[in-house]
């Protein structure tokens, strides 16, 4: 993946327009670096434009030396550069266990997956890897001691399934998100979501309220949107029911969180998640609402939505 995008950038220093006299200089400062390499050989050297690595060779540093100039050679320059993507951290699903238990009627199947955040140089970032990872072995680890709890409660005679799922539902150049579906089933089914978010550009993990620009009252903003659909789903279909001006005040939907339940779909627009009962009756399920961009497209940060 990063070699692709190291290859786009490459194409789009070709493609810009520089002055002549801008042009030479980044080739006489590729020239010089090749020289200084060459004479080096093997030891660590440093460029007043560049620190090059073991893992910088030929066009690579090519581009990045010719991009490190021309970011600070000029406004419109500058402002052609925005076109090209940020390198940051690579995020990924390295491998996966899995949790199950059976005892008579009562079994329990639970995918519990490794992540692995990669800086930009390739190593590893163990602080933020180890982050997410305890997060996700956390709350694995939760639902697992509730399904063992129930089995030594009822000493095994009861009946109750447990169903523990993932995927990346998000992998751009902004964002790596992955979605944890749980099912219970005993008397009846019951839906719940988890999804952990990685922003790329710092290799953090990070909520709702990490994709909007600070001092922005986005919670408002979505959450009138989303009583305005509830209210237009509700008037189009008699079947579809929320909580919302109800007899039961203290049932109602009022707002959200800024750690509320949200992914990014494919086609680049934001959803809010709620589980089942959050918002609704048990019989609707989990519920999601599509936020139109154009209403938080000001309040959002720059390559997250489209």
């Amino acid at each position: 993946m990063k070699d692709n995008r190291l290859e786009d950038m490459k194409v789009d220093y070709k493609t810009i327009k520089i002055p002549e006299e801008l042009r030479q200089r980044v080739d006489m400062g590729i020239e010089q670096a090749k020289k200084e390499k060459e004479e080096e050989k093997g030891m660590r050297q440093k460029s007043k434009v560049l620190v090059f690595t073991k893992r910088a060779a030929g066009g690579v540093v090519a581009a990045l030396l010719a991009i490190t100039i021309m970011a600070n050679s000029g406004a419109s320059i500058a402002h052609a550069m925005e076109q090209i993507p940020v390198i940051g951290a690579i995020a990924k699903i390295v491998t996966f266990r899995e949790y199950e238990n059976s005892v008579n009627d009562m079994e329990a199947k639970i995918k519990i997956p490794e992540v692995s955040i990669e800086n930009e140089d390739g190593t590893v970032n163990q602080e933020n890897t180890e982050k997410i990872n305890k997060s996700i072995q956390e709350y694995t680890d939760e639902i697992i001691a509730r399904f063992e709890a129930d089995v030594k409660a009822s000493g095994g005679e009861g009946y109750q399934e447990v169903d523990l799922d993932y995927s990346v539902i998000t992998d751009n150049d902004r964002l790596f998100s992955i979605r944890f579906d749980e099912l219970l089933v005993m008397a009846s089914g019951t839906q719940n979501v988890k999804i952990y978010h990685i922003d790329k550009k710092t290799g953090e993990m990070i909520n709702l309220k990490g994709i909007f620009k600070e001092n922005t009252d986005f919670i408002n903003v979505i959450s009138d949107n989303i009583k305005e659909q509830m209210k237009e789903q509700m008037a189009a279909d008699e079947m579809v029911m929320y909580w919302l001006d109800s007899e039961t005040p203290e049932w109602n939907f009022k707002s959200i969180t800024e750690d509320r339940t949200f992914y990014i779909n494919e086609a680049g627009k934001l959803v809010i998640v709620f589980d089942e009962y959050e918002v609704a009756p048990g019989y609707m399920g989990s519920v999601e609402f599509e936020i139109p961009t154009e209403i938080v497209k000001d309040l959002v940060q720059e390559g997250f939505l489209q």
